[in-house]
């Protein structure tokens, strides 16, 4: 009645099943085979009996840049790819979720850590209420079940990138800071990599709602209508925080260009005030005969004052004018 692990698979011991690359979990009539990170002999140990097309095979041996799905009679080939952030990079990278489907039996094939993934599998070999839940039907309802985990798991990152952008419009209209630029241009490039990561997963659900090939209509066909639902969700969250983070770099490229605009207006006019006094000083300077003021009495006292004037004028009709 428990989901047996990779022991009933290969003869390995269902104890150390979590330190193998490959397990196998038997709910009644379903089976679910997970592999990670496979090598030359799990591809082998895959076809092995078994009439899977060469062209999955062939796609099972090396990373795919893109999602696709591929429809063969008796086995339907898929692949995903899910955002998954990087702790020491701080980047948001791409990684790829296999699937080969069967009437009886889901392959799963993982290439890279995916965190809500990993977590499943350990709860799915030790959990009999949660096989229960995801066994209770066919591998399609299966495959079903763990592709809504993933997108569903895929909303707290999307909650943690519009977190930060509610963060930075407040930064930005509370004064905002000298590293705002660099604070948008990263955010922006984690939310495109989100997106570009998700989109094209769309096409693919799009595709199976459609009731194409022999394990996608039928009862499954309204389950997966909902896990596309699911996904233009996410995407067009996406598409509102990529938005925002537009119009928040234009905001603040046009308070960075008003506040330089403002210190220019005030470096100018100092330029402006400051140069009839220097051309004053300049003049009174010269050594010429009939110089008035020079050799009067408090002459040199005279001569600050009316700088001082001329300055002050210049100030007042400055501010008339509303240019400071």
């Amino acid at each position: 009645m428990l989901a047996k692990a990779v022991g009933s698979f290969i003869g390995w011991d269902e104890r150390v099943c979590y330190n193998i690359p490959m397990e196998r979990i038997s709910f009644g009539n379903t089976a679910l085979t997970l592999v990670n990170r496979p090598s030359a002999n799990d591809i082998q140990s895959i076809q092995a009996g078994r009439s899977f097309h060469p062209l999955v095979i062939s796609e099972l041996s090396r990373l795919t840049l893109h999602p696709k799905i591929e429809h063969y009679p008796d086995h339907a080939f898929l692949i995903f790819h899910f955002p998954q952030f990087d702790r020491k990079t701080h980047e948001l990278l791409s990684t790829e979720v296999d699937f080969i489907l069967t009437n009886n039996e889901l392959w799963l094939v993982q290439y890279g850590d995916l965190e809500p993934l990993d977590a499943l599998k350990r709860k799915l070999v030790k959990d009999p209420e949660l096989q229960a839940e995801f066994f209770q039907a066919d591998a399609s309802f299966l495959l079903y079940k763990i592709l809504e985990h993933l997108f569903s798991s895929l909303f707290p990152q999307l909650d943690h990138i519009i977190n930060k952008v509610d963060h930075l419009e407040s930064e930005i209209f509370c004064g905002g800071a000298d590293d705002l630029v660099e604070k948008i241009s990263l955010l922006r490039r984690e939310a495109i990599a989100f997106k570009r990561t998700v989109r094209p997963n769309t096409e693919i659900l799009k595709e199976i709602t459609v009731g194409n090939g022999v394990f996608f209509g039928g009862a499954a066909l309204p389950y997966f209508g909902d896990l596309a639902s699911l996904c233009r969700r996410l995407n067009s969250l996406i598409d509102n925080q990529i938005e925002t983070l537009q119009v928040l770099h234009e905001t603040n490229t046009a308070m960075l260009s008003s506040r330089l605009s403002h210190i220019m207006r005030l470096l100018t006019i100092f330029s402006v005030i400051v140069f009839p006094l220097t051309l004053m000083a300049s003049i009174f300077s010269m050594r010429a005969s009939g110089m008035p003021f020079i050799g009067q009495p408090y002459d040199f006292w005279i001569i600050i004052c009316f700088m001082a004037i001329v300055a002050l004028s210049m100030l007042g009709y400055f501010k008339r004018k509303k240019w400071m």
